[in-house]
């Protein structure tokens, strides 16, 4: 009978337990940035895809920087981001931080004839 009350004791701790690390989501980035406006003034941005508009031709202004993330030019990635918010931002700041959980594929860009 302890057996069996220690084996429910430990299962209710276990699945009671928050997972306190946000799984992420995927994200690719293109190969090259682009010209676009941001908080500040005139930068350069990602364009990138989420969700079902992953590879397709379909492509998004991603005003933000992805912490730990080393961009390459003329490489196409798939990312594995995290994405937080951020209590008390600075007024001309996002809300959002991004942070790479994991490079999932760095691939050289592949002329496909569409660009």
């Amino acid at each position: 009978m302890n057996k069996i009350f220690s084996f429910y004791l430990v299962a209710i701790f276990i699945f009671s337990c928050e997972d306190e690390t946000p799984a992420g989501f995927i994200l690719r980035i293109k190969e090259n940035k682009i010209k676009c406006t941001g908080y500040e003034c005139q930068t350069e941005c990602y364009l990138a895809q989420e969700g079902s508009k992953i590879d397709s031709r379909e492509w998004d202004y991603f005003y933000e920087e992805i912490e730990g993330f080393v961009y390459e030019p003329g490489f196409v990635y798939k990312l594995l981001v995290i994405k937080e918010p951020i209590k008390n931002p600075p007024a001309d700041h996002s809300n959002i931080k991004y942070t790479l959980k994991k490079e999932l594929s760095k691939e050289p860009k592949v002329n496909d004839g569409f660009d």
